[in-house]
């Protein structure tokens, strides 16, 4: 499986990324790009990019019923980026802009992991 290099925003993409690659998530008003990304279990790296023109921050949910917070980035300036790594098991997860309302305006997508 090949990793994709994910340019643009607001696409509504989905993205197979490759074991040995970083899964990389663009943020801006108000979209995740992709919007949907299917990775292996295991220690895994996120890039996450600003690609807005206003302050974003990702986070990574457990998607499940005790919605578990299992990484959160920094708050990142409009250009700016950053890699956060977590250990994931297989299941569905949620990624999401964590600025008040971000959300709810559509800055949200899905990860599964699978064994």
């Amino acid at each position: 499986m090949a990793a994709l290099a994910l340019g643009g925003c607001g696409s509504g993409r989905s993205a197979d990324v490759a074991d040995t690659s970083a899964a990389v998530v663009a943020m801006s008003e108000f979209r995740l790009d992709p919007q949907e990304l299917r990775l292996s279990a295991g220690r895994r790296a996120f890039t996450i990019r600003n690609d807005g023109r206003i302050v974003h921050r990702f986070e990574l949910r457990r998607a499940d019923g005790d919605r578990r917070l299992l990484v959160r980035g920094r708050p990142l300036k409009p250009g700016e980026s950053q890699t956060l790594t977590v250990r994931l098991t297989p299941g569905e997860y949620l990624m999401r802009c964590a600025q008040e309302r971000h959300n709810t305006l559509g800055e949200w997508g899905t990860v599964t992991v699978r064994g």
